[in-house]
């Protein structure tokens, strides 16, 4: 059992979770209208620029500090505890400091690291940079965590910070709306940006009411920028908690406001039978918070449960999506007692959670069993990559399109698949490591908008600049529709690589393993094809064997 045993929301807004959850009821919000250097306009909740300062830690790093350290102090924990583990959702960091050149802080891994040092934490921190669905698989990541015994406490902390890395790039995708967004609306045109930090605390014990009682990751296996058009991954998710539709109070949806996500979510929840269950978007109050939302909003979620209530959309008036689904305009009451938190991103992710206040979950274990893996090891220049592509592959021009760490990863698994060609192979899940994240990417988009006479954001390098893409190229090319996930670490922690995989392979057999590109064009994939319910201390001998 997952016990929730405290959270914190750190936001514009306010700096608690209660001070947020009133704000939200009284329908306030600080959106407000911004210019790039183009002359652009774009709208956007961000922080007062006084309280943007960077003193020993930078923006980001203060965030997540200041929300983990008061869920912390409420939950009643100690986070110098070797049982205890910190999962950190962001997509991009402190991706900013790039402008100044600073490479090493710009690491997901190194924020990380600063983060968790301030609360004394010895065990490695795991970041999950699973593009928009972060903060949900990062909560999923540390369910599976505490249900297998790798620790009894998980601190999951999201947070992302607006710049114009991140502005920019969404802007040259044409995904911003200038002005507030409108959630399902018929006349929606766009996103608006956030800022929020979001820690929630975990446990296998505690006087928690809440239990995060399941939890999905499948992929669509669409398209690296836009979603299914059937809904496939978010109703694959669905699918996939067994819900009771007549128990749940609400669907907290993403409801980014663009186009295609409105439409492809109210697909997908028609398909799951849940048309008729209030839904709602609080995309119109925080803008789109990035790693931060999934926590964000699972928690404002509960706060509504407790309180009898249903949020309304802030921005919504008139049905604008081709499903007949029960949009909350207006708040609304409810008696029920649990919910789900859906999302979905760029590579074709998608994530879905279910939340109950009881305290009747079970575990479930599962069978493990001794496997012979096969696995597969490139360590070549990112030159190199199109030779090797043309030796092994040869047929699948999209290739030339990709960045090189999709290159890598791509290769990498169409490799290790060949030797798995004598096997009945059907879905694999994805899971992938490394240490630099997309730096490689970060750094060519960074130098598109460095110079303000000659800026050109590029939208083709800004998708990439998302790691979890290469996980989205797999599996499109293999129509994988399961869960595919991405995690940095400071260094390949075989350890925790290993753990982390077996836990996946519970779901699904995996293509797992070290994927990474450094700024020089250095790669290195180091795969593994793990079948279900393998070991992890076999697939970390085989890690060990491959990474030496």
């Amino acid at each position: 059992m997952v016990i929730k045993l405290a959270d914190n929301i750190y936001s514009p807004l306010g700096v608690t979770t209660w001070e947020n959850y009133q704000a939200v009821m009284a329908g306030r919000c600080v959106l407000k209208q911004y210019s790039l250097p183009d002359g652009s306009l774009y709208t956007a909740s961000l922080f007062p620029e006084e309280e943007r300062k960077d003193y020993n830690y930078t923006f980001f790093e203060q965030l997540c500090i200041v929300s983990a350290g008061d869920a912390i102090a409420r939950a009643n924990i100690d986070p110098k505890s070797s049982h205890c583990r910190f999962f950190i959702s962001t997509t991009k960091g402190n991706v900013h400091l790039l402008a100044n050149g600073d490479t090493e802080r710009a690491l997901l891994g190194s924020s990380a690291n600063i983060i968790c040092s301030h609360f004394g934490n010895p065990n490695p921190p795991v970041v999950i940079s699973n593009a928009c669905i972060s903060g949900l698989s990062a909560q999923i990541v540390a369910m599976r965590s505490i249900e297998a015994g790798l620790c009894d406490t998980a601190v999951v902390i999201g947070c992302d910070i607006q710049s114009e890395f991140i502005i920019s790039g969404f802007q040259c995708l044409h995904a911003l709306s200038p002005d507030e967004c409108r959630p399902f609306d018929k006349d929606r045109c766009g996103l608006n940006l956030g800022e929020a930090a979001a820690t929630i605390v975990y446990s296998n014990s505690g006087n928690g009411q809440w239990v995060a009682k399941a939890g999905a990751m499948c992929n669509d296996a669409n398209h690296i920028s836009g979603p299914s058009r059937t809904g496939e991954g978010s109703y694959r998710c669905l699918q996939a908690l067994n819900l009771k539709p007549e128990e749940l109070a609400f669907v907290s949806v993403h409801g980014t406001s663009t186009l295609y996500n409105d439409e492809m979510e109210s697909i997908a929840i028609d398909r799951a039978g849940l048309a008729d269950i209030p839904l709602f978007s609080l995309k119109g109050i925080y803008g789109h918070t990035m790693g931060a939302a999934g926590i964000l909003e699972t928690i404002l979620s509960i706060q509504a449960v407790e309180h009898g209530i249903v949020f309304g959309t802030r921005g919504y008036h008139e049905l604008g999506v081709s499903r007949q689904v029960n949009i909350c305009a207006e708040n609304r009451s409810t008696d029920k007692k649990s919910f789900v938190k859906l999302l979905s991103g760029f590579g074709g992710c998608n994530a879905a959670m279910l939340f109950e206040q009881t305290d009747n979950s079970t575990t479930h274990n599962s069978q493990f069993t001794i496997q012979q893996l096969n696995s597969l090891r490139i360590n070549l220049t990112a030159d190199e990559l199109v030779e090797l592509y043309r030796t092994y592959v040869g047929d699948y021009p999209k290739f030339f399109k990709m960045d090189p760490l999709s290159r890598l990863g791509f290769l990498a698994s169409e490799m290790l698949l060949k030797q798995l060609s004598n096997q009945t192979i059907k879905q694999y899940g994805i899971l992938l490591f490394n240490r630099t994240s997309s730096l490689a990417d970060d750094s060519a988009f960074q130098a598109t908008i460095q110079d303000r006479s000659n800026w050109f954001p590029s939208p083709a390098l800004f998708v990439y600049t998302l790691p979890n893409i290469v996980t989205g190229e797999i599996a499109i090319r293999n129509h994988f529709q399961t869960e595919t996930n991405f995690m940095v670490l400071d260094a390949p922690h075989t350890d925790i690589m290993a753990e982390q995989i077996a836990l996946a392979a519970q779901h699904a057999p995996q293509l797992a393993g070290w994927c990474d590109v450094d700024t020089d064009g250095h790669c290195l994939a180091a795969l593994v094809a793990v079948p279900q319910y393998t070991y992890k201390e076999t697939i970390q001998q085989e890690l060990n064997k491959i990474l030496k």
